[in-house]
């Protein structure tokens, strides 16, 4: 065992951990961003008998089928507190509650979308990228290791 080549497969380690703390975190975030698109819906609505719920139709299915994407919903009826209620993903339907029981409104949902909606394999590739990487860079201090290791003496 050569102590010169075992330094140098330590500063390769040492060089692929700083590297990891400075890129990864950037790349997984950029990985997350390739998933999702802004959207926005608007719907001319109309509520009345005490009924304080109504449906928005979403042109793209909401991110992960989860309401926590819905960024924000607002109404031009000042009597309305527009929250998102529930969201039937088999339709793209998102329920909105806390409408005024009797009035007209206009409301529009900001909400994030899938961006790969319809390209699975696509999707599936993206969310596995950052894992496959990191499994790559952690084979690759191994191998740094164990060639330093090998030596040449």
């Amino acid at each position: 065992m050569n102590a010169k080549n075992l330094i140098g497969g330590g500063v390769m380690v040492i060089l692929m951990v700083i590297i990891v703390i400075q890129f990864f975190p950037s790349l997984l975030g950029t990985l997350d961003d390739i998933q999702k698109d802004d959207a926005t819906a608007i719907k001319n609505s109309t509520t009345g008998g005490g009924i304080t719920t109504d449906t928005v139709l979403l042109a793209e299915p909401l991110y992960d089928d989860n309401i926590a994407y819905v960024t924000a919903l607002t109404s031009d009826n000042g009597s309305d507190t527009p929250v998102a209620a529930s969201y039937a993903s088999a339709t793209d339907t998102l329920t909105v509650s806390g409408l005024a029981a009797a009035g007209t409104r206009v409301m529009t949902v900001y909400y994030t979308s899938e961006a790969l909606d319809g390209n699975t394999g696509l999707k599936d590739a993206v969310r596995m990228a950052g894992f496959i990487l990191f499994i790559g860079l952690i084979l690759a201090a191994f191998s740094a290791i164990y060639n330093s290791s090998k030596g040449s003496g």
